[in-house]
């Protein structure tokens, strides 16, 4: 049986750790899965600890028969994320296993626009490594392919444990947002929006995660919740907003759709099925128009090619792909 080795924040909460730990989980036919965390929460020692670490962990199993992966899945973000995976795969290159540089950020483009060296420095990496680059939509595919050259589209998977139960009645005027304590995130316009809709409907109410306080008593702010928690919020929840400047392809938003919840975007977020509704990006009435319009419909088939079945096909297509042109090469 081959072997994937997944490399990246898997012990970080956010969409790229999730992603990893279902494809480590449910990895294609004939392939099993490992995980390696090389980034932490915490000051920026301890996130060095973590890199150095994993870097270690990494050159023992390229260095063991039994441990020695067959392909290297690289999980990046933009900036120092890259930074810290490039040198991954230039262990794994020189170890002659094959890497993959799976790109997951919102703002890779604007990161490579920002600097003439991070763009040669990026081409001439992966090409000097071979890397194969995945991208997580075509519409990302279009905008990066210009600069970085060929890359590969495979959507983002969703938990197979997210589904639509239509017993489960929905709660009246209950906004929902999951994310990270990160501006970016939109938590703070969340709040403002609801702040508004209460004034049309006083039982507006709004849950949160990725932050643990907030001033009115109407606001539920969760932190970080379990699975189990999060699954029941997205069955229950009457919308989920996802008011981000940017984003890769927010897994949030796939698994609410699973989930039959409607999801009102920012016009920003890209790379989500047409079922999702958008409103101008830090417009509260254009928003609070989107809500008011807001029908009781059925979106779960809208997200079926993000399905965890369909996801395994594509990347045990491009794993074979992969070794079979590194068996030709050798």
């Amino acid at each position: 049986m081959s072997k994937v080795l997944h490399i990246g924040p898997c012990e970080t909460p956010g969409g790229m750790a999730n992603v990893m730990r279902i494809l480590a989980e449910h990895p294609p036919e004939g392939w099993e899965a490992e995980l390696l965390s090389s980034h932490t929460s915490g000051s920026p020692f301890a996130k060095w600890r973590a890199y150095r670490h994993a870097r270690a962990s990494f050159s023992r199993m390229l260095k063991d028969s039994k441990s020695r992966p067959d392909i290297v899945h690289l999980h990046t973000a933009a900036d120092w994320s890259w930074w810290r995976k490039r040198r991954f795969a230039k262990m794994a290159y020189h170890a002659g296993v094959p890497n993959i540089v799976h790109i997951h950020s919102g703002q890779f483009d604007t990161w490579l626009k920002s600097s003439k060296v991070n763009q040669k420095r990026f081409l001439s990496s992966t090409k000097k490594f071979e890397s194969n680059i995945i991208v997580l939509s075509q519409h990302w595919k279009d905008i990066l392919e210009i600069m970085i050259g060929r890359v590969t589209v495979i959507n983002n998977p969703v938990n197979p444990n997210i589904g639509y139960d239509p017993s489960i009645t929905r709660d009246t005027h209950h906004l929902l947002l999951l994310g990270r304590d990160d501006p970016v995130k939109g938590h703070q316009f969340a709040v403002e929006l609801t702040q508004e809709l209460r004034k049309i409907h006083p039982q507006a109410r709004l849950t949160l995660t990725g932050v643990d306080q907030n001033k009115f008593e109407w606001v539920d702010a969760r932190g970080w919740v379990s699975e189990i928690e999060k699954i029941n919020l997205l069955q229950k929840a009457t919308v989920l907003l996802v008011p981000s400047l940017f984003e890769g392809q927010p897994l949030a938003a796939l698994e609410a759709l699973f989930a039959n919840c409607p999801v009102i975007a920012s016009d920003t977020v890209h790379s989500l099925p047409s079922t999702v509704l958008t409103a101008e990006f830090g417009n509260v009435e254009s928003w609070l128009k989107v809500y008011q319009s807001l029908l009781p419909m059925n979106v779960v088939e809208s997200a079926q090619s993000f399905a965890i079945e369909h996801i395994q096909s594509r990347w045990q297509e491009y794993y074979s792909n992969i070794l079979s042109s590194n068996n030709l090469v050798e």
